[in-house]
């Protein structure tokens, strides 16, 4: 019973320094944050992660009154507005200490260039639509075949998932990417792209664009770096277990 009375009391002596120094610290915690709330307001906005949107576009769609407090900010609305700026994916708002307001931005990348008419847009990979900002224009390939007068629709038809799924493992290829200029959809023939030299037309129908790319470099590596693309005038990809060749 003595040993037992003598464990109770030292376990009780490890346990209250312990207890006493978790309170201190929320004490210390609750003070800092009640200070913090009094006495600290958003003086200053700090916009990261943007190259197509402005600064001054970001600030005045976030519409922050400088001096407010930041237990009065509607974060969630503030993050609803920005993202409704065309080249802006997702928002990711955070107060620093001092006050600061820190909006970390993931914009949308530019997947290719539409072309209707006179009229030019940019597409992503979600087929949002979006304008050309002078002095930041990129060298993207062309996909004809899609209204681009506007820019408040989002493409999804199937004929834009197939262009869209092409072009992203064209990327990844970088082969591809690299050799293929002009791209449209075609009911029969699926995805039909130019390229970039000589304008050879390639057929590259629907779906395991992967292999038909790696097909296509494995054709030209072979084929056309020995006879010449000035011959070629089509090279069908549409088969995966082989490629047929029109030269004129």
């Amino acid at each position: 019973m003595t040993t037992n009375n003598t464990a109770n009391r030292n376990s009780g002596s490890r346990v209250l320094p312990w207890l006493t120094t978790t309170m201190m610290v929320i004490g210390v915690a609750v003070v800092a944050a009640l200070y913090w709330n009094r006495h600290v307001t958003i003086e200053e906005m700090e916009v990261s992660g943007i190259y197509y949107t402005s600064q001054e576009q970001v600030i005045e769609m976030a519409a922050v009154p400088l001096g407010i407090k930041p237990d009065s900010l509607d974060l969630a609305q503030i993050v609803q507005q920005v993202e409704k700026l065309n080249y802006v994916k997702s928002v990711v708002p955070y107060v620093e200490p001092s006050g600061d307001l820190r909006l970390t931005i993931t914009e949308r990348q530019p997947l290719a260039l539409l072309v209707d008419g006179s009229h030019r847009k940019y597409v992503d990979a979600e087929g949002v639509k979006l304008n050309i900002i002078d002095g930041k224009t990129t060298d993207l390939p062309i996909v004809y075949g899609f209204n681009a007068q506007t820019a408040t629709d989002t493409l999804h038809s199937p004929a834009f998932t197939q262009i869209r799924d092409f072009l992203v493992h064209a990327k990844n290829n970088k082969f591809g990417w690299a050799t293929i200029s002009e791209i449209a959809y075609d009911k029969v023939d699926g995805v039909v792209a130019l390229s970039h030299e000589n304008g050879v037309k390639l057929l590259f129908g629907r779906n395991n664009f992967e292999i038909k790319l790696e097909n296509w470099q494995a054709f030209y590596t072979e084929v056309i770096r020995s006879k010449g693309i000035k011959s070629m005038r089509q090279v069908d990809l549409r088969f995966t277990n082989q490629v047929v060749s029109r030269e004129s």
